[in-house]
């Protein structure tokens, strides 16, 4: 989230304030967000692979061929994580580099057979813990949970000013 909207919250402990709702979305989104991540390792780690491997597999599979600006792009990762994903995903042999057509300075990512084959053992967990947690909202809480989502996601990937 830009700082531009973060500025009038204040560390309690230094300058006490009555809770805001920011505040408070911002305390449950990490809670949420600590959640999932340790659900997401826990999958990951039965497949031999870190919450953010797979997360670069996955988006090649869904998205590729794709570039490593993309992937930072589209997953909000830092340039350095990615490329470092990309030589391990490379080292397992489950994914594969190739020069694009028509564009020599180009490189494009996609999976190996075996990298498809593990995104597709994986997926049936990734799915099940998604089911879990939607089977506790209501249709309605879903829809707009996930229209606040991608509100923020777009806001994440606009460039602070």
């Amino acid at each position: 989230m830009p700082e531009k909207h973060l500025k009038h919250l204040t560390n309690p402990k230094s300058n006490p304030v009555p809770s805001t709702i920011e505040a408070e979305i911002i305390q449950l989104l990490l809670k949420c967000s600590h959640y999932l991540q340790r659900q997401t390792n826990t999958v990951c780690r039965q497949f031999g692979l870190k919450q953010q491997q797979f997360s670069v597999l996955n988006e090649i599979v869904w998205q590729g061929p794709i570039s490593q600006k993309e992937l930072c792009e589209r997953l909000l990762l830092e340039k350095s994580n990615v490329s470092k994903i990309v030589r391990i995903l490379l080292e397992k042999n489950l994914i594969h580099i190739a020069v694009a057509p028509g564009d020599r300075r180009l490189t494009l990512l996609t999976e190996t057979n075996e990298g498809a084959a593990l995104w597709k053992d994986c997926l049936p967990s990734f799915v099940r813990l998604s089911t879990d947690l939607v089977s506790l909202l209501s249709e309605a809480d879903v829809v707009k949970g996930v229209r606040f989502l991608k509100k923020l996601e777009k806001t994440f990937r606009t460039p602070s000013t």
